[in-house]
């Protein structure tokens, strides 16, 4: 009789541990989705490109652009490609790897912000200046340079605008391509002007999809970003500068074509993943609970 009610008394136990474990698990796998998904949302609204748009160079106001700078000494000037979410302060640090995980106001974020190499002349004034971005969906960041691989979007989508040193420029994108980012052939900044001709006839080479007209000669913006899902494999647009830009709108709306917000750019995983581990988990741990449950019921009735 005391041996089965220790017995008893052992099954209680052993029922309540179980419950309070699950109970443990169940908030846990809460928790982690519920922090997930805020953190992820919190990423891709510092991403978004409308962040700073009160401090965007317009024809009305210069201004507010210096009051950028004030904050952030690192701010050299804003890109703008017409009809895409290309629309951001660009940043230029002691090394490119200085705002890799850091924004324009200079605080820690993973979607970063658009930087010109460190090598670079802060005006733009190089053979070859380079721009890195993160690529993210939702096309912020240089997330829509990946559209740019469909010819169509390509012709449609060729002209913007440079506001470096005080002055406006004109942004007329020539070629679309994918090279390693360890090409050093593509990556020169310190190109000069003969070598920039050179670069010029590599890249037509490379080209995926390009305009009839192709320049002899810089200044050349280059824009780069890392081609989703491949750890070395770079997206990357080339374009003219030229003198004669008209003055920027502050954008309304930005374009865009996807409906995802989630990130695909080199070290940051989706969160989906994480999800859907989590929500298998949650199942299989409610499957196991409730029949541990009926076992037991059943066992006690009879």
């Amino acid at each position: 009789m005391e041996k089965r009610q220790t017995a008893q008394k052992l099954i209680r136990f052993a029922d309540r541990a179980l419950s309070t474990a699950f109970m443990a698990v169940l908030l846990f796998l809460l928790f982690f989705a519920v922090y997930v998904t805020s953190e992820n949302r919190r990423i891709v609204a510092e991403a978004s490109a409308q962040v700073y748009q009160s401090y965007k160079p317009t024809a009305e106001d210069t201004v507010s652009f210096q009051e950028l700078v004030e904050m952030n000494h690192d701010v050299v000037a804003w890109l703008s490609i017409n009809a895409t979410n290309i629309d951001y302060p660009l940043v230029q640090g002691a090394n490119n790897s200085a705002y890799l995980n850091k924004s324009v106001s200079g605080e820690f974020s993973l979607s970063g912000a658009l930087f010109l190499d460190y090598r670079n002349a802060p005006d733009f004034s190089d053979p070859l200046s380079i721009v890195y971005g993160h690529n993210m969906t939702g096309d912020m960041m240089f997330g829509g340079i990946d559209n740019y691989a469909d010819p169509d979007y390509f012709n449609r989508h060729l002209k913007g605008t440079l506001y470096a040193g005080g002055e406006y420029y004109q942004v007329e994108i020539f070629a679309y391509f994918a090279a390693d980012g360890h090409n050093t052939r593509v990556y020169a900044p310190r190109v000069d002007e003969d070598g920039c001709r050179e670069w010029l006839a590599y890249i037509g080479e490379l080209a995926v999809n390009r305009t009839e007209e192709f320049p002899e000669g810089g200044p050349i913006l280059l824009m780069s970003t890392c081609a989703a899902g491949q750890t070395n494999s770079r997206n990357l647009l080339a374009a003219r500068i030229l003198p004669g830009g008209t003055p920027m709108r502050i954008t309304e709306k930005p374009h865009t074509t996807h409906t995802g917000t989630l990130l695909h750019f080199n070290e940051e995983k989706s969160p989906w993943p994480y999800l859907i581990s989590a929500g298998v988990l949650l199942t299989a741990f409610t499957a196991l609970f409730v029949l541990g449950k009926r076992k037991k019921e059943k066992k006690d009735g009879e």
